[in-house]
């Protein structure tokens, strides 16, 4: 059981973990790299949690704009950021962490724990410290003027340390907090099971007209018709594919809406338009969102260059990063997280997972 918190990362998730923790009397520390997104916050003094057993209001003990006074003397981290912000933090983190201290990556997206530790190498950071991911979050939430309000909570969460010997003991640590985590084999297992890459990149690039027309349409209701279902299944297969080299049983995306959502259907699009919780969520307004400058490079891109290495072909995921990244301008292939940025280019099969 631990009692000091740091979040970091002020958005929709990280204000819920962190006036959560607060209201199971923790002490908290809140940090984000721009002041205005803590303005709110700190005009109200704290959080207003809504939707939870522990709603109310949560008086957190620091909001910070800089990282390192934020995780002065904290025992656990939390990593609440989109996935493109991992490494601006992991080299802010490099120079103030303190043996004994944990960092959670809640999601790593795909690679993130890799990415942070090969940051933390090269900037020489001697700090002994525990390192571990999540495949997702813990919450569906909103966040607006200090008040965060909470349509959901996963009862089951995957956790994996890098190394992996240490995941078990990060659990215990947790399990007061957050009791609905689950051992993941390694950080592979988490970050493949990165469902957004399948459903975020793909109907966003199909519905590429709608959007840059200004038509609002929800993205999985509308923008997941049944051609772009079946094809978001067969992207999904190379996924699988990709886990069952590295010896992993990863869920596959039909077998996370029966598991997560309880919900059975034939046809892909029916599985993702029967799910309560994608009912009122709209496509982007723009196409270069996180839904493709984050899912292509930090979730595609690796699970791609991890198939290359393991002689596994994904030429619908290759398509989709290229023609994603040319649509917005821009070269996934370079920019997203190669297997060089993650620190385990040239490695052989056995050679990762011995590392894992």
């Amino acid at each position: 059981m631990k009692e000091r918190f740091a979040v970091l990362g002020a958005g929709n998730g990280g204000q819920v973990i962190a006036a959560y923790l607060k209201r199971r009397g923790k002490q908290v520390t809140l940090y984000d790299r721009f002041a205005q997104v803590l303005q709110p916050i700190r005009d109200r003094g704290g959080i207003q949690l809504e939707g939870l057993p522990e709603a109310g209001f949560a008086q957190l003990d620091g909001v910070y704009d800089q990282v390192a006074p934020a995780v002065k003397g904290a025992q656990v981290i939390f990593v609440v950021l989109p996935a493109f912000a991992h490494a601006y933090v992991a080299g802010e983190l490099a120079g103030c962490l303190e043996d004994g201290q944990t960092v959670v990556v809640c999601p790593g997206a795909t690679g993130g724990a890799l990415e942070f530790r090969a940051i933390w190498n090269q900037a020489g950071c001697s700090a002994q410290v525990r390192l571990c991911e999540t495949n997702s979050l813990f919450y569906a939430a909103r966040a607006k003027d200090a008040v965060a309000v909470v349509s959901g909570v996963k009862d089951e969460l995957s956790l994996a340390a890098l190394p992996a010997g240490d995941t078990q003991a990060i659990i215990d640590d947790l399990a007061d907090v957050y009791p609905q985590l689950i051992p993941a084999a390694n950080v592979l297992e988490t970050s493949l099971n990165n469902m957004n890459t399948i459903v975020h990149p793909l109907p966003v690039l199909l519905n590429a007209g709608r959007i840059e027309s200004g038509e609002q349409f929800r993205h999985y209701f509308d923008g997941i018709t049944p051609a772009i279902g079946d094809l978001a299944e067969e992207m999904d297969k190379e996924r699988v594919a990709v886990g069952k080299a590295y010896g992993l049983d990863i869920l596959s995306l039909r077998d996370a809406y029966v598991h997560y959502y309880h919900v059975q259907a034939e046809k892909m699009s029916d599985l993702c338009h029967m799910t309560p919780a994608h009912a009122t969520i709209m496509a982007p307004a723009v196409l270069d969102s996180r839904l493709i400058v984050e899912d292509v490079p930090m979730g595609l891109v690796p699970i791609s260059q991890l198939g290359k290495a393991a002689g596994v072909p994904t030429p619908i995921m290759d398509a989709v990063i290229t023609l994603a990244g040319a649509l917005v301008k821009r070269n996934f292939w370079q920019e997203g997280r190669t297997l060089e940025a993650l620190g385990i280019a040239g490695l052989s099969r056995e050679e990762l997972l011995k590392k894992l």
